[in-house]
């Protein structure tokens, strides 16, 4: 296995679609689109905002979605990796206790920005790093179809897709959702989490909801 990686097997009959920064305001909307078609995500979560939003953390692992750690906060990580290694511990501790088993097998950096020792630490704590190869640039807050023809555009088998989930300007993101998910399906692309993409957790079948 790799320990940064972009994509999943190109031969793969599904892709991996990820929210970063929550749990925030748009995260319930996200779920809720989710529910109804049964489909999967990874939330990669800030682990100062864990806390607060533990609820939404305790429904997303419930209804069969995949945890992953971002960061404590939002800042590149890139040079500091032994103040890394101290915020990328607590925060998949939090995010552990807050959704339970399993632990956090997935890290994102914040601005997807990688160096070496970064990725050297995060795999100390047994942290797969992942980027994407997707990113329909949702935080510019173009609108829905904007954004559900970006991703339409350059999605393939085994594509990690680059969503947000964290502040009010992103509502367009849940609306964008549901179309992207009709549009996975008329393609024949089932929607899984990075883990079960990239081979680390068991591939399994629709959400609870």
């Amino acid at each position: 296995m790799q320990w940064i990686v972009a994509h999943g097997p190109r031969h793969a009959d599904a892709v991996a679609l990820t929210f970063d920064d929550g749990p925030g305001n748009v995260t319930p909307a996200v779920l809720d689109v989710l529910a109804r078609h049964q489909a999967r995500a990874t939330f990669f979560l800030l682990g100062s905002r864990v806390r607060r939003g533990g609820a939404l953390v305790r429904r997303a692992a419930a209804e069969g979605h995949e945890l992953g750690v971002h960061a404590w906060h939002h800042r590149d990580l890139s040079g500091r990796p032994v103040r890394a290694c101290a915020g990328l511990a607590l925060s998949r501790a939090v995010v552990r206790a807050a959704g339970g088993p399993p632990a956090p097998r997935v890290f994102r950096p914040p601005y997807g920005a990688t160096s070496r020792p970064l990725v050297v630490a995060a795999r100390a704590l047994g942290l797969v790093t992942v980027v994407w190869d997707v990113d329909p640039r949702d935080y510019e807050e173009p609108g829905a179809e904007a954004i559900r023809a970006r991703v339409g555009a350059e999605i393939r088998p085994g594509s990690i897709v680059l969503l947000h989930d964290d502040r009010p300007g992103l509502a367009a993101t849940a609306v964008a959702l549901d179309g992207i998910l009709d549009d996975l399906a008329a393609r024949g692309l089932d929607t899984t989490t990075v883990g079960a993409l990239l081979g680390l957790t068991p591939r399994q079948g629709a959400p609870r909801g």
